[in-house]
C-alpha cells in the first residue's frame, strides 16, 4: 500500500485564500507604519538640526536660524529666503557675506514632500549668542492625520509631542 505525501489542490487553494485574507488585513497597517516612520524620521532630523544650530550659535557667539524647506505658504523655502527673513542687515550684505551667513548661520531642515510643516509663530527658530532661543517657537509636522509638535523653549530646550492633524 502506498501513501501519498503532499497537498491536494483544495488544500493548496484554501491555504492561499487564508494568506490573501491575512495580507489584505495587514496592508493598511503597513501603510500607516511607513507614514509614521517617515514622520518620526522628519521629527528626529528637525530636532537634530535645532540642537546643532543651538550649539553653533553659542560657538560663533552670534544669531543662528533654523528653517524648514517648506513653510505654511511656501513649498520651496530656500536658505536665502530664510536668511533675508530673520538675519539682521542681510539685504545690505555683499554676496560673499551672504554665502558665509548661509553656510555658518542658517540651517535648513529638509522635510519629506509627503509631510507638511506649520509653524505657530515664525518661519524660523532663532538662537542667540548664548544658545537660547529669541522666542518660543513651535513647528507642527503632519502626515496622514498624525503629527509631531516640536517646541523650542525660550531657554533653548527642544521638546517633542505627538498628536493628530
Amino acid at each position: 500500500m502506498r501513501t501519498n505525501r503532499g497537498f491536494t489542490l483544495i488544500e493548496l487553494m484554501v491555504t492561499i485564500a487564508v494568506l490573501a485574507i491575512i495580507a489584505t488585513m495587514a496592508a493598511p497597517s503597513f501603510g500607516n507604519l511607513v507614514v509614521r516612520q517617515k514622520l518620526n524620521g522628519n521629527a528626529r532630523d528637525f530636532i537634530t538640526t535645532l540642537n546643532q544650530a543651538k550649539s553653533q550659535a553659542a560657538l560663533l557667539r552670534t544669531t543662528v536660524a533654523v528653517c524648514p524647506n517648506k513653510t505654511n505658504s511656501d513649498d520651496n523655502f530656500t536658505k536665502d529666503e530664510c536668511a533675508s527673513a530673520v538675519i539682521p542687515n542681510y539685504a545690505s550684505m555683499t554676496n560673499t557675506q551672504k554665502q558665509t551667513v548661509q553656510i555658518d548661520r542658517v540651517f535648513q531642515v529638509t522635510v519629506d514632500p509627503a509631510v507638511t510643516v506649520q509653524s505657530t509663530s515664525s518661519t524660523a527658530a532663532l538662537f542667540n549668542s548664548t544658545g537660547s532661543a529669541n522666542a518660543q517657537v513651535s513647528f507642527n509636522i503632519c502626515a496622514s492625520g498624525n503629527s509631531r509638535t516640536i517646541t523650542v523653549q525660550r531657554l533653548g530646550a527642544v521638546s517633542q509631542s505627538s498628536g493628530t492633524c
